[in-house]
């Protein structure tokens, strides 16, 4: 009988062991996703010498010292911009061996974390060295096609020895291993993950990232400007907004101006749009009206709107982005006809003036077929006693709100927008 106890007691005791083990990783503790690891980063060193070479010397460079990240500008957490010490130029570094989840363009859950890791880890360095991923030779650029594959070595006051920020990123769960399996770090980067894998860290967790917000409110321009201390970077918002400018850097990235006019103010209030390299934004059309869900951030010191994707087959669903009007914002200029929304100037055909509201309408030149014109009615607000529009007036005007398809009916903000000719 007491064997039989013993048996029991042991098969309990070993359950019992078994169920921690579940619970603990088997000795290791579930993390609780604010810790920092560096126990595996540690055990890699850097071999090579920099003193005197360049990243992009042929045959026996490959690396060089760098000096902080130049303006701050780390993309995502596995892309930073950063100035070289010998040779005196700048580099786009596309961390090689790792993919961070997105937190510019698209917004992704610990996208944002994982930037302010890379930039935390930069700005407290007192040295940082940049290695192509090509041993000895100059960096390959990555599919983008603008950014170099690297290793990113940086030492601090207090480690007076290089860490690898690649690996460290994959320890402590910011992303997968992506090291190239004939890398000579592969092993460190393959032992990084399993840990972070096997501790539940972050990308491996169920728990929330406190910087990545799932429930967009409401969102006004003219409001963020006034009371700016009312909202937080990271926060997701829903606005309508027409689009009023589109630029593409040399990079290949689009950035729109996205703006609300407020008519207690009369005054248009403007804010970037980050769309990226392939976001579905980057085909946004200017001039068209906009429902938008993305996130508000602050790169370079500027808030923008990030982590938007335009889903037009989602019109009515207030928590996507579509297409909520086209030809919202008008020019009507015979020099500009090819400008987005342009039609041709104005004829005026009747005046009406009730105090400082002046109310004309007139037809104009469609930029279709110049041979055909359309009928708008405007607003705008004008200085006692004017009278300078008359009918029959030819006008050039800028800067017009279609605020009601049907009725036509669009304001002009200001009397200067207005030219006659």
């Amino acid at each position: 009988m007491q064997i039989k106890m013993k048996k029991l007691l042991a098969v309990c005791v070993m359950a019992i062991l078994g169920a921690c083990c579940v619970f603990t990783a088997c000795g290791d503790k579930i993390a609780d996703n604010t810790e920092h690891f560096d126990d595996i980063t540690k055990t890699l060193k850097l071999s090579n010498s920099y003193d005197g070479k360049t990243l992009f010397e042929e045959g026996g460079g490959g690396i060089e010292e760098a000096v902080a990240p130049l303006s701050g500008e780390t993309t995502d957490g596995d892309t930073t911009y950063f100035a070289l010490k010998t040779s005196g130029s700048s580099v786009t570094v596309r961390y090689q061996g790792v993919d961070t989840p997105e937190s510019t363009a698209d917004v992704q859950k610990w996208g944002k974390a994982a930037s302010v890791f890379t930039n935390e880890r930069l700005h407290l360095a007192t040295a940082i060295v940049i290695e192509s991923a090509r041993k000895g030779q100059p960096p390959e650029k990555d599919s983008n096609g603008t950014r170099y594959l690297c290793y990113v070595w940086y030492k601090t006051a207090e480690d007076k020895n290089f860490k690898l920020l690649n690996l460290e990123l994959v320890e402590n769960g910011y992303s997968l291993n992506k090291e190239d399996a004939n890398s000579s770090y592969y092993s460190y980067f393959q032992k990084a993950e399993e840990h972070a894998r096997k501790i539940q860290l972050r990308l491996f967790s169920l728990l929330d990232d406190p910087l990545y917000d799932t429930h967009p409110k409401d969102f006004s321009l003219k409001d963020f400007f006034e009371h700016p201390e009312n909202f937080a970077e990271n926060n997701r918002i829903r606005l309508n907004a027409y689009v009023t400018e589109k630029s593409t850097a040399s990079s290949g990235s689009v950035t729109f101006k996205v703006a609300q006019y407020d008519a207690e103010t009369n005054k248009i209030y403007e804010m970037t749009l980050f769309a990226g390299y392939t976001n579905s934004t980057s085909g946004m059309r200017i001039g068209n009206l906009y429902h938008i869900v993305g996130t508000l951030q602050k790169y370079g010191g500027n808030w923008q709107i990030s982590g938007v994707t335009l889903d037009n087959s989602a019109k009515g669903d207030e928590d996507s982005s579509w297409i909520a009007q086209t030809s919202y914002w008008l020019t009507f200029d015979a020099n500009n006809l090819n400008s987005p929304n342009g039609y041709g100037d104005v004829t005026v055909t009747s005046v009406e003036l009730n105090g400082t509201t002046l109310t004309f309408e007139g037809t104009a030149p469609t930029p279709t077929d110049t041979s055909k014109t359309a009928a708008f009615t405007f607003t705008v607000t004008v200085p006692d006693g004017y009278d300078k529009i008359k009918v029959g007036s030819k006008l050039s005007i800028s800067g017009c709100y279609q605020f009601e398809v049907a009725s036509g009916k669009l304001t002009v903000t200001d009397i200067n927008k207005i030219t006659i000719k």
